[in-house]
């Protein structure tokens, strides 16, 4: 089995203005729950690049209950901005790229620390093939989440943060890509749109 794992945000989501409406969204959230801080923004990046997630920071470094953080960070006005790039142009050219990878024998699955409310209309809107991959005890890059994977399968996973990536180098069967337009790592195979990788996994041997 050819199998290919996909980040959401930043990879196959990758409209700046709802990423950023995403990012507003943590740093109000960080406000609401730590309305001391002066710098809610800051501090967001700081829990995000600590923990690879605003919410698992929280919990962790400040014992903080974040039981509504899915609740208050993807509210209908986003879901409404995410729908609204899932059906355009950009994703859909995308998506129909990454259809002709099932066509060709991949099992697809999205592998995302945003919740499934998140997760499931992204695989929708490519195909009812594409799987997620969510558990939100279980969370990148903590190498506990990577074992919800077979580790009998050859794995191609492709994430725009390196510090995600990290676990998979080190783990039997798990072939990593860093999608970015900037390469950062000499180990890791950097690639930058959804052609250009459908095209690496047709055409390069990566065993």
């Amino acid at each position: 089995m050819k199998s290919l794992i996909l980040d959401i945000d930043g990879v196959l989501v990758r409209d700046k203005a709802l990423l950023n409406h995403v990012k507003h969204n943590c740093v109000q959230y960080v406000r609401h729950k730590m309305p001391e801080v002066k710098a809610p923004a800051q501090m967001n990046e700081i829990l995000y690049s600590n923990y690879g997630h605003t919410a698992k920071g929280l919990r962790k470094a400040y014992k903080i209950n974040t039981d509504d953080f899915n609740k208050f960070v993807y509210d209908k006005p986003l879901h409404d901005h995410l729908w609204s790039v899932l059906s355009g142009t950009q994703f859909q050219k995308d998506a129909e790229q990454i259809h002709s990878l099932i066509r060709d024998g991949w099992t697809v699955r999205l592998f995302s620390n945003s919740p499934l409310e998140w997760a499931l209309p992204v695989a929708s809107a490519i195909s009812d093939e594409v799987m997620v991959v969510y558990n939100e005890r279980l969370l990148k890059p903590d190498i506990e989440a990577y074992t919800q994977f077979s580790d009998k399968v050859k794995h191609v996973f492709v994430d725009d943060n390196l510090r995600n990536l990290m676990p998979a180098w080190w783990l039997l069967n798990w072939h990593t890509i860093h999608f970015s337009k900037n390469k950062q790592a000499q180990r890791v195979t950097t690639l930058s749109s959804i052609p250009e990788l459908v095209m690496y996994l047709k055409y390069v041997p990566y065993d």
